[in-house]
């Protein structure tokens, strides 16, 4: 692949993952940091439960091991940065 034609690969990757970021931003503005829980319990009169509430961050909060969420993080990025590796070697001439 030549450069330019690397370049607007790049030039692509780059505006899919700022609309990307956008549109979560945006989904994130709209629901706020309540989990589908929460909002499915208010909107049909359920009764609330303080079970999930405290901590969290951006609405998110860990349900299980941390542990195994890092443990999983770590294996996920080791195979993005041996796919790179590989697809880059492959390009080289």
């Amino acid at each position: 692949m030549s450069a330019p034609d690397r370049r607007r690969w790049l030039i692509l990757l780059g505006l899919i993952l700022a609309v990307a970021l956008i549109v979560a931003l945006g989904a994130y503005r709209v629901t706020g940091p309540m989990g589908i829980e929460e909002r499915y319990g208010h909107a049909v009169g359920l009764p609330g439960s303080e079970e999930g509430s405290g901590g969290g961050w951006l609405g998110f909060s860990l349900e299980g091991d941390p542990l195994l969420y890092a443990v999983t993080l770590v294996v996920l990025v080791a195979a993005c940065v041996v796919a790179y590796l590989r697809w880059r070697r492959e390009e080289s001439p």
